[in-house]
C-alpha cells in the first residue's frame, strides 16, 4: 500500500478584536457552504509559515504577519494523510478580495467564531486540536 502525505496550513487572521472567516463556495470541493479559515496546501519545498502568508494573500488579498502556532492535527485528505497546522496572523494591510473558492467573508468576535455554523472541518479542528 502506497502511503501519501501532504500538509495544509490555515490562518486565524485577527484585526483588532475581530477574526476573519470566509464562506466556501457551494461549488467548492472542500466543505461547500461552510464558514472557514483562509488556508491551503503547503507546496513541496515551501516553509509552512511562508505558505500561510501566501495563502492569506491568494484567498483574501490582504497582507498578514504570523504571530504564533495555534493548533496541529492530522486528517484524511484526497486519499492522503494530511498534517494540518493552524497559525494566528495579524492583519497588516489591504482590502479583502476573495478567491473563487469563497463567496463571502465576515469579521467576527471570539464568541461568534465559536458559535458560527456551519463550520468547515478546518475551523472545527481549531477548537479540537488547539495547543
Amino acid at each position: 500500500m502506497k502511503k501519501n502525505f501532504c500538509s495544509g496550513i490555515h490562518i486565524l487572521i485577527q484585526k483588532g478584536n475581530r477574526y476573519l472567516l470566509l464562506y466556501r463556495s457551494p461549488k467548492d470541493k472542500e466543505d461547500p457552504k461552510c464558514w472557514d479559515l483562509p488556508g491551503g496546501g503547503v507546496h513541496f519545498g515551501e516553509q509552512p509559515l511562508k505558505a500561510a502568508i501566501r495563502e492569506a494573500k491568494e484567498e483574501t488579498g490582504i497582507d498578514i504577519k504570523i504571530t504564533k502556532i495555534l493548533a496541529l492535527g492530522a486528517m484524511p485528505y484526497r486519499g492522503a494523510w494530511s498534517i494540518e497546522t493552524t497559525v494566528a496572523g495579524k492583519y497588516c494591510r489591504g482590502e479583502i478580495k476573495l478567491s473563487k473558492e469563497h463567496t463571502d467573508y465576515k469579521w467576527v468576535s471570539k464568541s461568534e467564531l465559536r458559535s458560527i455554523k456551519p463550520k468547515s472541518e478546518h475551523l472545527k479542528s481549531l477548537f479540537k486540536y488547539s495547543l
